[in-house]
């Protein structure tokens, strides 16, 4: 049942990105940007405009770390009611590893319920904050089976140099390994500029720690192509940098609009 209201759900929003290009193409209604979090691992202070929801969908696939090979297909709703808050349902459509003994496991992934909240500061700085729980609706071993709650703390500084957003947060497990510690610790550092009108590169360093575990360390080099300013796509490369972190992971994605709401 599951996995038939994901294809549902992948098969809307795919209808509803056509009927959004139409919109931006033919000019019939007026609509601000997407607020395009994809693909660096930091997330911007910045909410959608209120009651223009966005949908974002994509393809990862990584090599080393924990496992030997995994591939996901992760999305996202984001919605703002106003110009503070909003709200972020995500999950994984899919989610496929295999470990070093050659075993395999695929399934949906966890469920993630966030609020977010943004506090604009000064001109070209803006504060955020992301908390919620991820809900087990993955099966093990995707999933622990039990609920995970966290937040990230976000500063947003606008230079003529580079947008930089910088994250630090922290996620109570709920059901973490044996002889490790139940709070897992992160952070990101990410800056992008524009190339020309269409682009945007991004360059991120991020990490991962928990008590009992070695840390995680990875750099990401990304790029963003504005098919227009309701539709742009993603690509990034990242590589770990520490033994525990992954070796390489690759992604590929979208960010489009939904229409307008209210």
């Amino acid at each position: 049942m599951i996995a038939r209201v994901r294809c549902v759900i992948v098969a809307w929003t795919a209808g509803t990105a056509l009927a959004s290009i139409c919109i931006s193409v033919c000019g019939q209604e007026a609509a601000p940007p997407v607020v395009a979090y994809r693909p660096s691992v930091a997330t911007p202070a910045d909410l959608p405009a209120p009651g223009w929801p966005q949908m974002e969908m994509g393809w990862s696939g990584t090599q080393g770390g924990d496992t030997a090979r995994s591939q996901s297909v992760p999305m996202a709703f984001r919605l703002a009611w106003s110009d503070s808050w909003g709200l972020i349902i995500g999950t994984d459509a899919w989610d496929w590893q295999r470990d070093f003994e050659g075993m395999t496991a695929h399934s949906g992934g966890d469920t993630t319920l966030e609020l977010k909240y943004r506090l604009p500061v000064a001109e070209g700085l803006s504060f955020g904050a992301e908390f919620g729980a991820a809900l087990p609706t993955a099966r093990p071993p995707i999933g622990s089976g039990k609920t995970d709650w966290g937040g990230i703390g976000i500063a947003s500084i606008d230079s003529d140099i580079a947008h930089v957003d910088i994250n630090v947060g922290g996620t109570r497990l709920g059901a973490p390994d044996e002889a490790t510690g139940r709070w897992q610790g992160m952070w990101a550092v990410a800056a992008s500029h524009p190339l020309w009108q269409l682009f945007t590169v991004t360059g991120e360093v991020s990490g991962v720690a928990q008590r009992g575990t070695r840390a995680q360390t990875q750099a990401l080099v990304g790029l963003d192509y504005n098919v227009t300013p309701q539709f742009v796509l993603d690509a990034a490369v990242a590589k770990g940098l520490s033994r525990a972190a992954n070796d390489w992971m690759l992604t590929a994605g979208v960010t489009f609009q939904l229409g307008h709401w209210f």
